[in-house]
């Protein structure tokens, strides 16, 4: 009776000392030589083998499809169903637990979570490995209700009050802000419209507050996620927000009330951006953005709200420097654009920067070069890498006039390669942080037309989330740990084919939005990706991100520069799993996009 059975191994680390003890009474030792057959095609398999030494190998129709290692097992589905679907054989010398089929029948039936463990979509899996991560106070926070938040009462006054008896009463009732009432209408007043108007030249005994109130309100429902509400704040750029329920004003929240509750961080990035005066000030709120990613990753925050507020956070960085550097005529008559991940809110480490410079007609400004260089300098300056490939506003094919970007665009569109492909998917991501955003939009729509007159264009665009397939080699990689240094690339292999190839679906459909797990989620409804693929396309999709974040994280942490790999050995048992089950769900993509776009015909 084996006494040294791992039950710390996913996914008997849930059982209970009666349920351990069941195992330890049943469990068994084998041995198996290297190439030996363990289960073949059909077999009805009387054991669930627990890997204690070597690697098997899985194999469907001839081609790898599956590695287990040690504390892995296999096959519980063959097991429950009663028949082995492939082959199972021992890439090296084995040797496994032999737990069988009555006992693996019992726990199932004694404790659910061991079931779904063994049984469980890669959803499930990704539930549970939430779970199992250490849990801190800030996650829950972030995900808390503004009603669970605290709110400030609302106060209201007249539009037709005064503004020295409306400061008496800031005075008195220690307001920052009150609640003006007009005629069909509500606004806000502020301790910031108290300082224009002791700065006009009106008497506050006399000058209404509806004057100066703010009469475009920033609405929120008692219902809403704390987080979206800080996503908001910053978006708009205020500071505060009237919250409503069942249509009625309750109160009013603050930005600094929201902060106290969901961080004990005193520091407002935001407003660290906002408040800089110089590039040096801008500078610090990057550094800022770099700790809140680290607070939010070991806080076990959802890496989809990781990348937005992220995202937002760095298009404020890109228009205050934008507005620091370019003389204000240039940026009336421009569109600063990020393009790639950053457009697609999927970018939070800097690993590069990708923006772009849209000019409207018939505007020239002599010093542009000196401007846009300017603006990557300072870009690199606050810890945005240079894009190797020169996707960057200092590059003329990157910053030109409307009609001149339209001339391109075509010609990418007209004359395809491989070049010009990779720039069109570079370009549909892109999105506009300042500036006129219209000529961003004129410029797409341009774009969607043009592509209207090629419907050939689609299937050799998609065709490049095959570029890194290695369809026969990526198992091997997981079998022996990666390459010589135990790494495997994240994004050839998982991420760069599920964001090409749904971008690739997504602009045959004209949708404009740019984020990828937005596009599944449009595609569903027009029949292009069935509901269940979009599903493990969403997870699949949000774990291969996040374990590339913390990889990403350790490489900093070490002076290194954050890259594409992942050390396979720091990944736990469940981790491998579902590292396994999401290269699954891209090589089912993969099959999906060949039947779409007839891939194999071309």
């Amino acid at each position: 009776m084996p006494k040294s059975f791992n039950f710390n191994a996913v996914p008997f680390d849930g059982l209970t000392s009666e349920q351990q003890q069941w195992v330890r009474d049943s469990v068994d030792i084998s041995y198996y030589p290297e190439g030996e057959v363990i289960l073949a095609q059909g077999a009805e398999p009387a054991y669930l083998f627990v890997i204690i030494k070597g690697h098997v190998q899985q194999t469907e129709e001839g081609e790898v499809v599956c590695v287990y290692s040690k504390d892995e097992c296999f096959d519980g589905r063959g097991l429950i169903s009663g028949s082995v679907t492939g082959v199972f054989k021992a890439a090296e010398e084995l040797i496994v637990y032999l737990v069988p089929a009555l006992t693996i029948k019992r726990l199932i039936a004694a404790n659910a979570n061991f079931g779904a463990l063994l049984f469980s979509d890669i959803s499930q899996k990704l539930r549970e490995l939430t779970e199992r991560r250490p849990q801190r106070e800030l996650h829950s926070l972030m995900l808390a209700r503004i009603d669970q938040a605290f709110v400030r009462p609302p106060r209201f006054v007249s539009e037709d009050a005064d503004v020295f008896s409306v400061a008496r009463l800031f005075e008195n009732e220690r307001l920052s802000c009150v609640l003006v009432r007009g005629r069909g209408r509500y606004g806000i007043f502020t301790s910031t419209d108290i300082r224009k108007a002791v700065l006009s030249d009106s008497d506050p005994h006399t000058l209404p507050v509806g004057q100066l109130a703010t009469w475009e309100l920033i609405e929120v429902s008692q219902d809403d996620a704390v987080f979206d509400v800080l996503i908001l704040m910053i978006r708009h750029g205020v500071h505060r927000v009237v919250v409503k329920q069942q249509g009625e004003i309750v109160g009013v929240m603050e930005q600094l009330d929201l902060l106290s509750f969901i961080s004990n961080h005193s520091h407002l990035i935001w407003l660290q951006i906002q408040q800089a005066r110089n590039q040096e000030e801008l500078k610090s709120a990057c550094t800022s953005i770099q700790r809140l990613i680290q607070l939010l990753s070991e806080s076990e925050v959802k890496i989809g709200m990781i990348a937005r507020l992220v995202q937002e956070l760095d298009a404020k960085i890109y228009a205050r420097l934008w507005q620091f550097i370019a003389p204000e005529a240039l940026v009336e008559n421009s569109c600063v654009i990020v393009m790639g991940s950053e457009g697609r809110r999927e970018q939070i480490l800097k690993t590069d920067q990708d923006n772009g410079l849209i000019l409207r007609n018939g505007y020239h400004f002599s010093e542009l070069t000196r401007v846009t260089s300017a603006f990557n300098d300072a870009l690199c300056d606050f810890g945005y890498p240079p894009c190797l490939g020169g996707i960057m506003m200092r590059n003329p094919i990157w910053c030109q006039n409307l009609d001149d970007f339209k001339e391109t665009i075509r010609q990418w569109v007209f004359h395809p390669s491989t070049e010009t492909h990779m720039r069109l998917a570079i370009f549909s991501d892109a999105i506009a942080v300042c500036g006129d955003l219209e000529l961003l939009q004129e410029l797409k729509n341009f774009f969607y037309r043009s592509l209207q007159d090629m419907p050939s264009f689609f299937a050799h665009f998609a065709r490049a989330a095959d570029s890194f397939s290695e369809q026969s080699s990526w198992w091997t990689r997981l079998l022996h740990g990666g390459n010589e240094v135990g790494e495997l690339d994240v994004k050839k292999l998982g991420i760069f084919p599920i964001v090409h190839g749904v971008r690739s679906m997504a602009l045959e459909c004209h949708l404009n939005c740019t984020n990828t797990t937005e596009r599944i989620e449009a595609l569903v409804p027009l029949n292009r990706i069935s509901e269940d693929l979009a599903v493990d396309l969403k997870e699949s999709l949000q774990f291969l991100m996040d374990i590339r974040l913390r990889q990403g994280l350790r490489h900093l942490a070490l002076g290194q520069r954050p890259g594409n790999t992942v050390q396979i050995a720091s990944l736990s048992t469940l981790e491998r799993d579902l590292l396994r089950d999401s290269l699954r769900v891209v090589k089912r993509f993969r099959g999906t996009l060949h039947h779409h776009f007839k891939l194999d015909a071309m």
